[in-house]
């Protein structure tokens, strides 16, 4: 396997995924298809020193006035924190990293089942990178997505057996923290969250077990290139002790990143395009992208809370009631969705495409 074209064909066409190609050959060098150019590799002299900035919210007690202050404060300045004592136990986090890496430990034959296009299930699939027919160069990074269907309570029985109960329950923990978090975050917009509003806000909720091998030369890979979540509002469990792997811009300004550490038990919360929408910019979401390691694979598991694919994304009525001029276009999820998907990650041009 020498060539450029002989390694996408082996991990995209012949559905191996990188962990394919990590399984089936010693690499000492990175090929060619996965080395980034250099304005999209993140370096240490763009990197602040401190990680101090992200904040870490206690949800132990959701009604506390502070605790919503804090939320609140945290998506307009940064777009992201992350909370502990949110309810679920560390052992159940466990149990999900688990049954993630064991998907990853199917034989090939088996995890290809599920390969985008012709997977066995119609709300599970896998696929490599990040939108592999239509990028250049590939990210180092595999993952498989579950959609949640509420009229089965989330189970779907064509899951991969090795994972599928602790997807189903993962689904279940995060729904109420995801709504606890939205409905702060829409009140303090002088909001509420109707039956309307909770299809536009978390009307579809997906999961991703990412996964990311040991990498021979990390500095010149990515593992997930530079963007924001186009959702409402992304749950992030990182994998305890891989260290150096996420990372968000510091600011809109500057190319400057920190650093966001995994700490044990707790759930990164990402802000997304459509809350940045619908706020009309009191909210922000946040570019992030993830680095690999040499010496170790990585799991992480995002569930993303979206809108229906028909719900219409614009500025919230309440957010513009003293004339304030709206900073965004209306635009139909699914056309966002899909103007996304149809690039490679390029830092914030879906919601740049949709400014007024």
């Amino acid at each position: 396997m020498t060539s450029t074209t002989d390694v996408r064909e082996f991990v995209v066409n012949q559905r191996s995924g990188v962990k394919g190609l990590v399984d089936s050959l010693k690499l000492t060098t990175l090929p060619s298809t996965y080395i980034q150019p250099p304005h999209r590799r993140l370096t240490s002299d763009n990197i602040l020193s401190s990680s101090s900035q992200v904040p870490v919210i206690d949800v132990s007690n959701w009604n506390d006035t502070q605790v919503a202050s804090k939320i609140c404060d945290a998506a307009a300045k940064f777009g992201l924190f992350q909370i502990v004592n949110h309810g679920i136990a560390p052992v159940e986090l466990k149990a999900l990293v688990a049954a993630a890496r064991g998907f990853y430990e199917l034989p090939v034959e088996e995890r290809s089942r599920y390969w985008k296009g012709s997977s066995v299930s119609v709300t599970a699939w896998l696929t490599t990178s990040f939108s592999p027919y239509k990028e250049s160069v590939l990210e180092w990074r595999d993952y498989i997505k579950f959609e949640f269907l509420p009229q089965r309570d989330g189970f779907d029985a064509t899951w991969p057996p090795v994972c599928k109960e602790q997807v189903t329950e993962h689904f279940k923990r995060m729904k109420p923290i995801a709504n606890n978090i939205l409905s702060i975050l829409i009140e303090n917009l002088n909001s509420t969250i109707n039956e309307s509003s909770q299809q536009t806000l978390m009307g579809t909720l997906r999961m991703n077990f990412n996964y990311y091998p040991e990498c021979p030369e990390p500095s010149l890979a990515i593992g997930t290139g530079r963007h924001s979540d186009i959702n409402t509002l992304t749950l992030l469990l990182q994998e305890d002790g891989v260290l150096r792997s996420l990372y968000a811009r510091a600011t809109e300004d500057g190319e400057k990143w920190i650093y966001v550490p995994p700490i044990p038990g707790a759930i990164v919360v990402n802000i997304g395009d459509v809350l940045q929408i619908m706020s009309n910019d009191r909210y922000r979401s946040v570019e992030h992208c993830v680095l690999v390691n040499k010496s170790c694979s990585r799991v992480s598991i995002p569930v993303f809370c979206e809108p229906l694919h028909d719900s219409v994304i614009q500025p919230l009525q309440e957010v513009l009631e003293n004339n304030e001029m709206a900073r965004y276009r209306k635009v139909v999820y699914s056309d966002y969705l899909k103007g996304f998907f149809e690039r490679p990650h390029d830092g914030k041009g879906t919601i740049e495409s949709v400014k007024l």
